[in-house]
């Protein structure tokens, strides 16, 4: 009687490891997680150890909005100093000292008053430069190297596919460890 026991346990022991083998051979290999490129990182982590040794920031940009009915070019101003910043765009100002927001509109004479959560804006001043440091939002890789003029391009992936944007491009001299420009590809053109 034992040794009957002793079988069917054998046996089930090995129909068990057998089928766990089965299904293992069976079943599609889970998802590989996304990775970001290390080569970007490495660009990414100068750029924001430079840019964050500085006290306070002034940038004059031009913003080019290109959807599929229109191509608008607008001219703006930023200024930063700490989690403190002010964006001049075309005469409409957007004011922040790190805990409100105030946002003002020129054509309709208006100013919109909000609480300020630099966390859920990825394209304030502030955190532009962190994005990288989270690999839970994006994925990035370098898209396009220069070397003649030194220039780069990383190209951010949004891993919230209800983001408002599907893309984010940049474009670093990695000679002079500076962004030169900075394009969103917004999700509505």
């Amino acid at each position: 009687m034992k040794k009957q026991i002793v079988r069917i346990t054998a046996f089930l022991m090995f129909l068990f490891i057998g089928l766990n083998a089965l299904e293992a051979q069976l079943l599609p290999p889970p998802p590989k997680k996304e990775v970001s490129d290390p080569d970007a990182a490495k660009i990414l982590k100068k750029l924001k150890e430079k840019y964050s040794a500085y006290t306070a920031l002034y940038s004059e940009y031009v913003l080019t909005i290109d959807n599929r009915e229109t191509k608008e070019t607008q001219n703006g101003k930023m200024t930063q100093k700490g989690n403190k910043f002010h964006i001049d765009n075309n005469g409409n100002q957007i004011f922040s000292d790190g805990v409100t927001l105030w946002m003002y509109i020129k054509n309709n004479n208006t100013v919109q008053i909000n609480n300020y959560e630099e966390d859920e804006d990825p394209m304030s001043p502030g955190r532009i430069l962190k994005i990288y440091e989270s690999e839970n939002e994006f994925i990035y890789a370098i898209t396009n190297e220069d070397k003649a003029s030194d220039k780069t391009e990383i190209e951010f992936t949004p891993l919230d596919k209800d983001a408002d944007f599907f893309k984010i491009r940049i474009q670093v001299d990695v000679n002079k460890n500076e962004v030169k420009y900075i394009k969103v590809f917004a999700k509505d053109g």
